[in-house]
């Protein structure tokens, strides 16, 4: 018996019905991380945090795993890609977009298909609980979707209108350039909402 997809909306086609529902729409890949398993496989779990707007106080956040290395040439190399496209249809299904028998999207079950039959789960140990995709990159604690809330509800008291301001705020707390609130560690986040909540002022820009 074939296993049908016909019950199951791809992620391209709910983003387009939450952008059209809201268009200041958000998303944010906001966790990365290895998770090793008792038995030596290793996979990479995935977070994204979707905002309706910039003053969302309750963002729907999702997670999804990928087994790395992948197992095939459409998961091999692109591991992080395909575990972050699973969350967000994930965090769109729990909007209710494009949710009929299924919170998975197409794509997250197409990617699950291509792993082949399932073993024996094992109990998870994660490595670390800040973000190490690879040994040899850095690692780097990054700020929470509750930090990067309060942060944009912050700015949002102190006058910013939009993106930009927000981050040239942020950079002036920092007293640096930010290109994306994504980079920004816990520590960032802290010092900045420390220092809007001692701001009485709206900043000029």
């Amino acid at each position: 018996m074939t296993f049908s997809l016909d019950n199951y909306v791809d992620v391209p086609t709910r983003l387009s019905m939450a952008f059209a529902k809201y268009p200041d729409l958000r998303i944010q890949e906001t966790l990365r991380e290895v998770v090793k398993m008792p038995d030596e496989s290793c996979f990479i779990r995935c977070q994204v945090t979707v905002w309706r707007d910039a003053t969302d106080p309750i963002p729907s956040v999702a997670t999804a795993c990928e087994i790395y290395p992948g197992r095939t040439p459409y998961t091999k190399m692109s591991e992080n890609e395909v575990g972050f496209t699973s969350a967000l249809g994930r965090a769109l299904g729990y909007m209710g977009f494009g949710v009929g028998k299924s919170i998975a999207s197409r794509d997250e079950i197409q990617a699950a298909q291509s792993r082949g039959p399932a073993g024996k789960l094992a109990t998870v140990t994660p490595i670390s609980d800040v973000e190490v995709p690879f040994a040899d990159e850095p690692q780097r604690d990054y700020a929470s979707p509750k930090q990067l809330g309060m942060i944009r509800a912050l700015c949002n008291g102190q006058g910013c209108k939009d993106a930009n301001e927000t981050k040239a705020l942020v950079g002036k707390a920092l007293d640096r350039t930010i290109n994306s609130m994504s980079e920004l560690t816990k520590r960032d986040a802290s010092r900045v909402i420390d220092y809007l909540k001692q701001s009485t002022q709206k900043e000029p820009f």
